[in-house]
């Protein structure tokens, strides 16, 4: 259960957190602002996500492969 206080982040502030660090990894290359909106929506659905049951590390490389194939 996530406590919810006076430091609790909300899911909003988490995904700019996330987003600022992909586009901290992405170093010189810049992006539109339609893509970095786009990004945005994409971190604030992953900081909303909650599966229903556990994904190993080797689940989640093989379908980043799969999706980068």
């Amino acid at each position: 259960m996530e406590e919810k206080g006076n430091n609790a982040k909300s899911e909003a502030e988490v995904a700019l957190e996330l987003m600022r660090l992909v586009m901290e990894q992405a170093g010189s290359r810049r992006l539109s602002p339609t893509r970095t909106l786009a990004l945005y929506h994409l971190c604030k659905e992953a900081v909303a996500y909650s599966p229903e049951g556990t994904v190993s590390s080797e689940y989640l490389e093989d379908e980043l492969k799969k999706l980068l194939q």
